[in-house]
């Protein structure tokens, strides 16, 4: 047995903490870099955070924030948050603003109504765990054994709920959700009621004729009974919100466009700024122990390299929103359908970055401009397959947004008693200059909540 002792040259790509923490940082949010900042102010004793300044009256962010704030009535609560944080909103004025609940709703509707006073806490529970669309899907059982109810009080408080507005609230499942209000209407007989248990799939996929088949009716009866079913609403609750503060996205960074100019700033805000700690410095300076010395020297170096990823994580952010400006300007300029195709790709090549770092600094980060807050990730559209009719006919570039706009014109404009195979659509499209095919055709379709054929046939 030999043994090879060679040397070899090798070289290999390693990541050090630093460079992670920096990667880390940039493919942050807002809410996780806020919480970042906070852990690392606890293990860092010299590390402080304070919070950030807000902008000054007579500073060009304020005139952003001015342009901004009359163009978005979102914006006014981006612009009251910014200007102090002493001007913010009251409880009780925030609850006053806030729309009505369905669970208050109900609630104002039984204090009219006569019943026992001690079933006030069931009649509370039973309010409170509706669903979003104000269906009660509990066990019955469980709720009456937890409220010493027999079945018979469980089920009159749930007939109470059944019996306010919006009519189908407390059902508990779509089938008596739709009975409870043909029955408000006048309209529920014995056999549209049997008509409804049978056939709910078929009636949901408008397969008519499939109906006919099993029930025998006439296809005018079906026909009337499924108009009257598409007048009901399958989720009553759906105009009422829910309990609790409404949420708003803080954007990371705010646009203002004219024909003039262009001002792009990064709403630092929403970050506290990172300092040292004065204490702890002159503590460095002064003390005599070198243990000490050491440990702080470590902690300050440590905020130092964190305050660099925060200025890493500025610059390049600030790139990619001003590379994307650029490369999308007429959906600054006209509005949110006026996209281009665009990659990231795109984007890194243009500012000689690597890909992975415009992903990191597009990952579910905002943008806030005259046209609302958008996601970084739309401006990033594929583009769509186009027919080539000759190799010297300039092809003007198409995005899947186009796609899905023709197709959803080509389905309105149908003749909906022999509306269009997924198959001719694609056809269709493609004469309109789009190479899609019959599975892109039923993707698209899918996405845009369009039925089938048979769904979409009148019979």
């Amino acid at each position: 047995m030999t043994m090879d002792f060679t040397l070899k040259t090798e070289q290999k790509q390693t990541l050090s903490y630093k460079m992670i923490q920096a990667s880390t940082i940039l493919q942050m949010t807002s809410v996780q870099l806020e919480q970042y900042l906070n852990e690392q102010s606890l293990e860092n004793p010299v590390l402080e955070l304070t919070p950030a300044k807000t902008h000054d009256a007579d500073s060009k962010t304020s005139g952003t924030y001015d342009w901004i704030s009359s163009h978005d009535e979102q914006n006014r609560y981006l612009y009251q948050h910014l200007e102090s944080e002493e001007n913010e909103f009251p409880e009780w004025n925030m609850e006053h603003a806030l729309p009505e609940t369905l669970a208050e709703h109900l609630w104002s509707q039984l204090l009219t109504r006569t019943w026992p006073k001690e079933q006030e806490e069931a009649l509370q529970f039973l309010l409170n765990v509706l669903d979003e669309r104000g269906y009660f899907t509990d066990s019955l059982e469980i709720f009456a054994e937890h409220f010493g109810l027999s079945m018979e009080q469980a089920n009159v408080l749930l007939s109470l709920i059944q019996s306010l507005e919006p009519a189908g609230v407390g059902a508990r499942t779509l089938e008596e959700c739709l009975c409870l209000q043909l029955d408000r209407r006048g309209q529920l007989t014995e056999e549209f009621r049997s008509f409804l248990h049978e056939n709910l799939p078929l009636i949901a996929k408008n397969q008519l004729a499939a109906i006919a088949r099993n029930t025998k009716l006439s296809m005018d009866t079906i026909k009337a009974y499924c108009e009257q079913i598409r007048k009901l609403e399958p989720k009553p609750a759906a105009p009422y919100a829910f309990s609790g503060h409404s949420s708003y996205v803080l954007p990371d960074v705010i646009m203002s466009l004219d024909k003039y100019h262009t001002d792009i700033c990064l709403n630092d805000s929403i970050y506290p700024d990172i300092t040292l700690n004065t204490g702890y410095l002159q503590l460095y300076e002064e003390c005599p122990d070198k243990e000490v010395h050491t440990y702080l020297q470590q902690k300050i170096k440590q905020v130092e390299w964190l305050k660099q990823c925060m200025i890493q994580r500025r610059t390049t952010l600030l790139s990619v929103v001003k590379a994307i400006q650029n490369m999308q300007q007429e959906f600054f300029l006209l509005g949110p359908n006026h996209l281009k195709p665009l990659k990231q790709a795109d984007i890194a090549d243009y500012l000689g970055i690597h890909v992975s770092t415009v992903s990191r600094a597009c990952n579910q980060k905002y943008l806030q401009c005259s046209w609302g807050t958008f996601p970084l990730s739309i401006f990033f559209v594929k583009a769509a397959a186009l027919q080539t009719v000759t190799p010297a006919t300039p092809v003007t570039p198409a995005t899947t947004l186009d796609v899905r706009k023709a197709l959803a014109a080509l389905i309105e404009s149908e003749n909906k008693e022999k509306p269009y195979s997924d198959r001719i659509l694609a056809e269709l499209l493609t004469e309109q200059g789009f190479s899609v095919s019959r599975r892109t055709v039923a993707k698209y379709r899918d996405e845009l909540s369009i039925p089938g054929t048979s769904g979409r046939k009148k019979y």
